[in-house]
């Protein structure tokens, strides 16, 4: 396998969140993997395939986003943002003849908005009244 040369490295060394441009957003299903409340940061598994090719990504939390309220073992329907930094077409051609890697870009995910699936204190509520 070769070695990035300096180049190459310097490019990917100077994205920077400046670099991010809004790509698309996205909604689908899963679960929390990791809560990193400190950083306000997410690992989620989804069950659809992100139109990346990903199912597992890491997410910045959106700061309307109340960090205490997020639980692990919930299925949620999630809002991402995608931002991508992209690379240039040399660095892109480097990549894919030297490594067989097709990567065009750097990305970085942000949650926006989340629900869960379905909403127990409802269900439960419902279930109450039946009873009544």
């Amino acid at each position: 396998m070769s070695e990035l040369p300096k180049w190459a490295e310097d490019e990917i060394n100077s994205i920077s969140d400046e670099s991010f441009r809004l790509d698309d957003s996205w909604v689908g299903t899963g679960y929390f993997l990791d809560i990193d409340k400190s950083n306000r940061v997410v690992d989620i598994n989804f069950y659809e395939r992100l139109p990346i090719g990903k199912y597992i990504i890491t997410a910045r939390v959106s700061d309307s986003i109340d960090m205490d309220a997020l639980k692990k073992g919930i299925v949620y329907t999630y809002k991402i943002r995608v931002f991508k930094a992209p690379l240039s077409e040399r660095l892109t051609k480097f990549l894919k003849e030297n490594f067989n890697l097709d990567m065009d870009g750097v990305y970085r995910f942000e949650l926006e908005s989340l629900e869960p699936l379905e909403d127990v204190s409802s269900t439960e509520s419902i279930v109450e009244e039946e009873e009544q």
